[in-house]
This record gives structure tokens, sequence and C-alpha cells, in this order.
């Protein structure tokens, strides 16, 4: 080291004062053949997070800087292939900086749609597991030094196998439970005022029987936001992969809105799979006081809209990834609430 050291101050040396002292730079050669060059290792590559939608890949390069000049990144040029098509090209860390005589390893996360692989994989629902080749090259500009090259070039090539995904998503077996006259008269004793406190509990009762079957009540003994009554709810939410392959999962955290409005936030770990269906089964409740009147409109025409959105933790095969992976979705579409 302390060689290549005397060699690097050396160059730069006579690098100052050729201009004064006219000195040959070819004559230097021999000299900046035996400069320290930057170096730049592989630190991680991994899938970090998946989704019904896309897939986030995450890298970590380490470079390594011998000069006492801090060196600024061009930038990381990365070109997604799957199957041998390309999908996209992009660049990522540019104006990163790396300290003189230091070595900095950069993280950074680059996204692929699922839907821009389907586009031009043709047979993509044949598939359970794509192959997908990644290939960086690193672009590090060097010093202004006479003999050196004006980059130092990196490239690598990494394969990764990545599940064939292509979700429908519905609602099925959607069921609510009407309280008993007990409940009913549990929730009026907790009301915030007295009026609502002495209303007859079977007309409340038989107000939201009226409801849930998608009847009109002309006129309402009681608003459904001035007591708290608890409606136990169950349905089914359908997970179909159109391609090949499964989802392996055992339980489900979920938000379920209806017409747009929160019903229901919770858990759920009843969970069934044929091939590459994949049933959940829930069990949970809602308050009367999510029966806006959005949601209201839903349960008099028998229909609504819905959005499930929560996480899971999928497990691939430890052929493709050895560790659980995070699976987020969100997910929108109509059904019938009878």
């Amino acid at each position: 080291m302390k060689n290549v050291f005397t060699a690097s101050l050396i160059c730069l040396l006579f690098c100052v004062a050729s201009a004064q002292a006219g000195f040959d730079m070819n004559k230097l050669a021999p000299l900046t053949t035996k400069l320290p060059k930057p170096t730049a290792t592989l630190e991680k590559f991994d899938i970090k997070q998946i989704s019904l939608k896309d897939i986030t890949f995450t890298f970590g390069i380490g470079i390594a800087n011998p000069y006492l000049v801090n060196l600024t990144l061009n930038g990381v040029d990365i070109d997604f292939s799957v199957e041998s098509n390309k999908i996209t090209h992009t660049t990522a860390a540019q104006g990163v900086v790396i300290p003189s005589k230091g070595k900095q390893t950069n993280y950074f996360d680059v996204t692929i749609t699922y839907e821009s692989i389907i586009q031009l994989v043709k047979d993509y629902t044949s598939h359970d597991f794509l192959k997908c080749d990644t290939d960086v090259v690193l672009k590090i500009p060097l010093p202004k030094i006479k003999g050196l090259p004006k980059t130092a070039d990196f490239s690598f090539r990494l394969s990764q196998k990545i599940p064939a995904i292509k979700p429908k998503v519905s609602i099925a077996k959607f069921s609510v439970t009407l309280p008993t006259e007990q409940d009913v008269k549990a929730s009026l004793q907790k009301a915030a005022t007295t009026a609502v406190k002495s209303l007859d509990a079977k007309k409340v009762q038989a107000m939201f029987s009226t409801i849930l079957q998608g009847g009109t009540v002309p006129a309402p003994v009681v608003k459904p936001q001035d007591i708290d009554l608890k409606f136990k709810v169950g349905f089914d939410i359908v997970l179909q992969n159109e391609a090949k392959a499964q989802f392996d999962f055992t339980s489900l955290d979920f938000n379920f809105q209806v017409n747009s409005n929160q019903l229901i936030t919770g858990a759920a770990s009843q969970v069934q799979k044929t091939g590459t269906t994949t049933i959940i089964h829930v069990v949970n409740e809602f308050s009367s006081k999510n029966l806006n009147p959005s949601v209201l409109n839903a349960f008099k025409t028998g229909a609504g809209s819905f959005s499930l959105s929560g996480n899971t933790v999928l497990q691939l095969p430890p052929t493709i990834v050895n560790h659980p992976l995070k699976l987020e979705f969100k997910e929108d579409g109509n059904f019938k609430l009878r």
C-alpha cells in the first residue's frame, strides 16, 4: 500500500507541475498504470416487497474510493428483462458522493409492474414463476489525470425468479346477523341521551331488520349513529390467480370499505387453498355508527362497491426466496350484499 500511495502522490505532483515545466505527460503512462482504481461490489440483491400489482427489488452496491478527492456518481443504469423480454430501463443513485479514501454502500429500490410484464410475455398465464434478469451498469467518473480513463466501469448480471401473478379478487357469501332484542336494549342503555335510552328495543330491532332486508323505513325510530349496536358479519374474500403461482399464506390483516366508507378493520386466519384459488373466511362485526347514508344505500339496493386493502406474509419456495415476503394489496370491485 505504501508503494501505491507513493506512486499516486508522485503522479499528482507531476500533473500539477507539467504545465509550467513543459513536461511530456506521455512519460507518466508507466506511473498511472500503477494508480489504484475504485472497486464496486454487490452487497445485496433481493426481493423487498410484493403486491398483487408490482414487485420491488432492493440493491446494495458498495464502492471503495482510493483517492484523496470525493467521487460523484453519474448514476447506476438498470435494465430489467423477464423471460428474455426487456421490460424497463431506469437510472438510480444519481449524484451520490463517495467520500475520499472511504467506502460507501448505497441502497436503492426499483419497482416493476406485473402489467408491464403481462404485455410482453405472451404465454404469461401458463407460468408459475418467471426468470427475471437484471443488468446493472455502474460508471464511476475518475479524477482528470492523464493516463487514467474517464470512468471506471462495472457491470453485474443478476437473475431471480419471480411469481407470475394476475389476480382477480371478489367478495362472496356476504351476510349480516340481526342483533338480538337484548343486544339492542344494552346498546340503548349506553346511549348518550335520555331520549334514546327510553326507546322501545323491539321497535329499534324491527327498524334495523327492515334496513338489512332493503326495505324503506318511513319514520326511523333512531339514527344508527346515535347508538353503538354491533352487527355480526361474515363473508369470503376470494383471491384467484389467473396465472399459475399459488399464494401461500395463513392469515390476512385487512381494511374493508363499502361504497368508499369504512365498515370493518380486522384480521382473518381461516384460509382455504384450492390450486390457484385462495378463500379467506371473514367473521367480524361492525357498529351501527358505520351505517352512514352511503352504506345504507348499499343495503337498500342489495349491491355496492368494495375496497379491500391489507397485508399478509407470503412464503415462496426456498429456491426462489429464502425468507418470508410482505404482500400488500389494494383491490376494488363490486359485490352483492344479499
